[in-house]
């Protein structure tokens, strides 16, 4: 009898762990975690399983990202968009490729409570995201949602999103925001300005690499604002990003009570893989917490060498036509 007890359990083990298999095999890779800080926690779709968030952890549809106190985690999504989760946030991650002759990929997004800032990419790519209180249809914008006590804010900074809410719905364009609302109130009657910005500047715009060696560029961070150009004295901590992949960022840099941060970045030279940036760079900065959707991104832009493309030209011996190749 326990010969015939222990023979079940090892069949249903196998069967689990067939099925696990199976499923992590259909299961696309949608994004990876990234700029883990704090507490994060990930629960994965595949087996319900909970583990520690750490850099690098690949993310499949249906996984679910939890940050504690203090927790701050980056997904990074395969088109290039990209989501900074801010503490005590509960998302689920959902995207995936669609098929057929114009490609996209379609994200659907559900915070059950928290608050993120996200970059959507233009290309290409659908995205909705949905709360206890908003649903928000979005496709290339730059954005920061808020969930909390039943009720949400929403702030964007570029693009154009529609939010709707169980009475009403209103199209966000750049600069604008939806302070506080609920489920039932009349969004068209909370629209405002965004009141501030920050403002990034630096002596070097045109960046050389002297003998292929990295450079490393002071930046100055002013919080202002946005009618006047004013500075605005508040303090608070600051995320970096960049279209380009090749920057180091400082561990922590942070506002100081003036609203003044000088941080600097390591840049490392381009590559050919590089050659689609035609030569410009972009660093955004944007304050890393929960309560900045009052405060858009800021941007500066830097010039850097044009590497080599990795195509060349090959001419055929026989017939002198020539081609590009890889």
């Amino acid at each position: 009898m326990m010969h015939k007890t222990i023979r079940v359990v090892l069949v249903g083990l196998l069967l689990g762990l067939f099925a696990s298999t199976a499923w992590a095999q259909e299961a696309e890779i949608i994004a990876s975690l990234q700029r883990v800080e704090g507490p994060v926690q990930v629960t994965l779709a595949a087996n319900k399983e909970a583990t520690q968030g750490r850099n690098g952890l690949l993310l499949h549809t249906g996984d679910t990202v939890v940050t504690g106190q203090d927790g701050h985690a980056t997904i990074k999504f395969r088109d290039g968009s990209e989501i900074r989760l801010f503490p005590n946030t509960n998302f689920v991650v959902e995207a995936k490729e669609e098929p057929g002759a114009h490609r996209f990929f379609s994200v659907n997004l559900l915070m059950k409570v928290g608050s993120f800032w996200g970059h959507f990419v233009k290309q290409r790519q659908v995205a909705n995201i949905n709360t206890p209180t908003a649903t928000i249809g979005i496709k290339g914008t730059t954005l920061r949602v808020v969930e909390r006590d039943s009720q949400a804010r929403v702030a964007l900074t570029e693009g154009l999103i529609g939010v709707s809410n169980d009475r009403d719905q209103v199209e966000l364009k750049p600069g604008e925001r939806l302070p506080n609302f609920r489920r039932t109130d009349t969004l068209a009657d909370k629209v405002e300005a965004i009141p501030y910005k920050l403002a990034l500047s630096s002596d070097q715009k045109k960046l050389e690499f002297r003998n292929n060696a990295p450079v490393e560029v002071a930046i100055s961070v002013q919080l202002v604002d946005v009618k006047t150009g004013n500075p605005i004295r508040r303090a608070g901590p600051l995320y970096l990003r960049s279209n380009y992949d090749k920057i180091d960022y400082p561990v922590q840099a942070t506002l100081d009570a003036r609203g003044f941060a000088r941080v600097t970045i390591h840049v490392r030279p381009p590559e050919p893989a590089d050659a689609n940036l035609n030569g410009n760079v972009y660093v955004w900065a944007l304050l890393d917490q929960e309560q900045a959707d009052d405060t858009a991104e800021g941007r500066i832009h830097f010039t850097v060498p044009v590497p080599p493309s990795q195509e060349r030209i090959r001419v055929e011996s026989q017939t002198g036509e020539s081609h590009r190749v890889q």
